[in-house]
Parts: C-alpha cells; sequence; structure tokens
C-alpha cells in the first residue's frame, strides 16, 4: 500500500509542478501571441471596412452623376 501512496504523491506532485509551468511560462506567452494576432486582425478588418467605405462613396457619387446627366 505504500508504493501506491508514494505513486500518487509523486503523480500530485508533478501534477503540481505542471501547472505552475504552464501559468508562468506557457499562458504569458500564449496571450502575448494573441494579444499580437487580434491586433493584425484588427488592422486587417479596418482596412477591409475603409476599402468598403470607398466603393459605397464611389458609387453614391456615381449614382448622383449619373441622376444629373
Amino acid at each position: 500500500m505504500d508504493k501506491f501512496e508514494e505513486i500518487g504523491k509523486r503523480l500530485e506532485e508533478e501534477l503540481a509542478r505542471l501547472r505552475k509551468f504552464i501559468d508562468e511560462e506557457v499562458a504569458p506567452a500564449t496571450e502575448k501571441r494573441t494579444a499580437q494576432v487580434l491586433r493584425e486582425a484588427s488592422e486587417k478588418l479596418s482596412e477591409a471596412a475603409r476599402k468598403l467605405e470607398a466603393r459605397v462613396a464611389a458609387r453614391g457619387s456615381q449614382t448622383s452623376t449619373d441622376t444629373k446627366s
């Protein structure tokens, strides 16, 4: 029975080490990369919105020119 207790204790210790590693090493790097990806996506979405607005504006000015002729 002592062997099972030792194995259980060792597993708990290793799991605690793994949790600490994830919390201190993996999570911050992942969060940093996620923030970077979100910024890049935001820039691309802003550019897409500008292009759409330019198309709408171009159509609007073309329509008003067509109706005046």
